[in-house]
Formats: structure tokens, C-alpha cells, sequence
């Protein structure tokens, strides 16, 4: 357990601290197999540049994120996106989104830009609060670090009176979520093959 073990608010010198931890905790989750290399080590650097892009659109347009550190190092992470604030300007984000999956070659691009608009599609229209991106490095798991990160999340969205919402490709998630107030509103097949669950919390009354 880190020391601290408290959600602070994710600054820019935590940029790619934050992109490392999500590549550490994806680099096995079911729809980032789907979508990305088949190799692992290639795939990590994938999820790492990816995250990186969105964490650097999140932190220009959208926001509040949030992370918690041990020595300084992000281990938990949530990028989110407040109500009023999606979608970010679309050109100049998947510009910066675009480094991950160019890299990774045509394969990988062609099924991140089908990926990109199949989540599209899905966001709610109404205001929301999205849990965009959010983990935790594998040797921190079960310590709590999570629940107290979307805590942040749900207290922002309790108080704007709006639903959260998140999508989630692995089914061990589910009862994750459904812990924290989420229910399942829909499922996919996301590119490549792979299983994904949209999930929303109901705003508070």
C-alpha cells in the first residue's frame, strides 16, 4: 500500500508515469488483445503510447483526472471526462491519440480507428460523467486503490447530478463495477473479436 494511498489530481510530470501503469494493467485485458499486436511486449508499448495520447487529450480538454503515487510514480490511475466536456475537439485529439496505433502498423490502426468510432457511437448524448481510462498497476490490485479513485469520479458525478458511465472488455470487471452502482446498458464485439460491456450509474436523486 502506498503511503499516501490518496487520489491527487493527475499533473502534466504525471503523464507518463500514469501511460506506463494503464499499459501495465491492460497489457492483458481482453479487448486490448483484440485490438492490438498478439505479441505482448509490442502490445505494452501500444497501450503505452495510446494512453498517453488520451491522457494528454483528457488533460487539455476534458478532465478532472486522477491518480495516486507511491515514490512519486503513478500506480493507480482514472482519466475522466466531466459532464459538458465531450467529445474533445475531434481533429487536434486524434492527432494526439494518433502516434499508438500509427506505430504499431496497419493492422493495429485499422481496427483502433474501427474501435474509436464503435465507442463513439455508444456515448450517451445526454450529460454524463466518463470514466475514460482507469487502473491500477498489477502489484497494487486489491488494496483499495481503485475504489477510492472512482469514489472522485462518483462524487463528482453525484454532485453534477448526472449519470457515470464506462465501457469495460473484460468480464471479470463486471462485478467490479455493478459493486460501485454500475449496470450493464449494452454489449458489443469490438474489432477483432473481443467482448465489450458498456456500464452506467444511475445520477443521484
Amino acid at each position: 500500500m502506498p503511503e499516501n494511498g490518496l487520489p491527487e489530481p493527475l499533473a502534466p510530470a504525471d503523464h507518463e508515469g500514469a501511460a506506463r501503469t494503464l499499459a501495465e494493467a491492460f497489457v492483458d485485458d481482453p479487448g486490448w488483445l483484440s485490438i492490438g499486436q498478439a505479441r505482448r511486449e509490442p502490445r505494452r508499448r501500444f497501450i503505452y503510447r495510446t494512453s498517453l495520447g488520451v491522457i494528454r487529450v483528457a488533460g487539455r480538454w476534458c478532465g478532472p483526472s486522477w491518480c495516486i503515487r507511491d515514490e512519486g510514480e503513478p500506480v493507480g490511475v482514472l482519466i475522466g471526462c466531466a459532464p459538458g466536456r465531450w467529445p474533445p475537439p475531434q481533429l487536434r485529439s486524434l492527432f494526439t491519440m494518433s502516434p499508438g496505433p500509427i506505430l504499431a502498423g496497419p493492422a493495429v490502426l485499422s481496427r483502433s480507428l474501427q474501435a474509436e468510432r464503435h465507442f463513439e457511437k455508444a456515448e450517451p448524448d445526454y450529460d454524463h460523467f466518463l470514466v475514460w481510462m482507469f487502473g491500477i498497476r498489477p502489484a497494487y490490485q486489491r488494496q483499495g486503490l481503485g475504489r477510492r479513485l472512482m469514489g472522485e469520479a462518483l462524487a463528482l458525478a453525484d454532485d453534477a447530478r448526472v449519470p457515470a458511465y464506462l465501457y469495460t472488455s473484460n468480464s471479470d470487471n463486471l462485478p467490479y463495477y455493478r459493486s460501485h452502482g454500475y449496470q450493464v446498458t449494452g454489449e458489443s464485439t469490438l474489432p477483432g473479436g473481443g467482448p465489450n460491456w458498456f456500464m452506467e450509474r444511475p445520477a443521484a436523486v
